[in-house]
């Protein structure tokens, strides 16, 4: 049996897809895998690693600028090892990718969707970056991009961003997040197809999630069905403005803020709704759309999100609608909840569809682009 290939794997942070994948690479026996988190638990990801992993993983300094001791070990790391470090969000990152290059370590570069210009993370209004930002996230993107053996973007929207940004087409990968996929939902093996009723929306309340848009195409939606409702999974800034348009709508009894929920409840949660809604007026990716689908979930989703692009087939396994169009999304919304056979076969393409991307399939994609660079000419 060879070796297992060492990988030292640099996260920003913890969260439960990271855990998805790194269990796979464990199991798989492929890889010797190392995995060092970069921050513990945050606002926006408080997830925190357990301490008995089925791999080897570490936190880095929370006190230091640049974790020094911890770039020191990557070099004791043996010749033969290989590194992938995701984004360049630490200075510790950032470091250990100037580390690695200066070393002619091997390391693979895994990225999101790099955020637009004209797209703010939380704040409604976009204001410029200062020119200064702009143009020092264009060289550290190139000077990576150059040493990178190759770039990892999550979806096609990450790979035509860092083309922009200047990564040539045949160092760039498409590798998207991981979900586990489980057992087939109890809703696809009931003789039962109940029509659509429940939609839920799963992501921080904040102006680029688009509730405002759920909401609106909610309001359009029942003047047909007086019969749907909308849960909402999630905290953010908008939370008191979209419970104010939910009551000028006159939509309090049909509208739910469910507010934060640990991954175990958003997977039941998942399994009492009837489609997911995802109505983001920009999103890199979006995890949820690929663990709605693992749960047999239709996609109502929009076409600026990435994985509801890159997975979501309109019209089969769910519905694709233009980002911002309420009216259109309301429409959609009635056509299942007048057509429960087509609703289920929706949800039967949307599972089919998770099985077909689970996480050995990652392990695999990996395994290929290690060994394609250390196997002998």
């Amino acid at each position: 049996m060879p070796k297992p290939q060492r990988l030292v794997w640099l996260c920003p942070e913890f969260t439960p897809y990271h855990d998805t994948f790194f269990e796979a690479l464990a199991a798989d026996g492929s890889f010797d895998l190392r995995v060092i988190i970069m921050m513990g638990p945050t606002q926006t990801h408080p997830f925190a690693p357990q301490s008995q992993r089925p791999y080897s993983w570490q936190m880095a300094s929370p006190r230091a600028w640049i974790d020094w001791p911890l770039l020191r070990s990557l070099l004791d790391e043996a010749p033969d090892s290989w590194f992938m470090v995701a984004s360049y969000y630490t200075p510790t990152l950032i470091a250990a990718l100037f580390t690695l290059a200066w070393a002619k370590r091997p390391f693979l570069y895994w990225t999101d969707t790099p955020l637009p210009q004209e797209i703010l993370w939380n704040r409604r209004q976009a204001e410029p970056r200062p020119w200064w930002l702009r143009l020092g996230r264009r060289f550290l993107l190139r000077w990576i991009f150059a040493h990178a053996h190759r770039s990892l973007a999550t979806g096609q929207f990450g790979v035509t961003a860092i083309h922009k940004l200047g990564c040539p087409e045949e160092k760039s990968v498409i590798f998207p997040y991981w979900t586990a996929v489980g057992a087939p939902p109890a809703r696809l093996q009931s003789p039962e197809s109940p029509p659509l009723r429940t939609l839920l929306g799963v992501g921080q309340l904040i102006y680029r999630k688009g509730w405002d848009i759920a909401i609106q195409a909610l309001e359009i939606a029942r003047r047909s069905r007086d019969d749907l409702r909308l849960l909402l999974i999630g905290e953010g800034e908008e939370r008191a403005l979209l419970e104010q348009q939910v009551q000028a709508a006159g939509l309090s009894q049909h509208v739910h803020f469910l507010g934060w929920k640990q991954p175990a409840e958003i997977a039941r949660l998942l399994g009492t709704a009837d489609a997911l809604i995802h109505t983001a007026r920009w999103e890199p990716y979006g995890v949820v759309i690929l663990e709605a689908m693992a749960a047999g979930l239709a996609v109502l989703g929009s076409d600026a999100s990435g994985a509801v692009v890159d997975r979501v087939v309109s019209g089969r396994s769910g519905f694709i609608h233009t980002v911002g169009d309420a009216a259109q999304l309301a429409q959609q919304i009635l056509q299942l909840a007048d057509d429960a056979p087509r609703l289920r076969r929706m949800q039967q393409e949307a599972r089919q569809t998770a099985e077909a991307w689970q996480a050995t399939r990652g392990v695999e994609l990996l395994k290929t682009l290690i060994g394609s660079a250390t196997s002998p000419p």
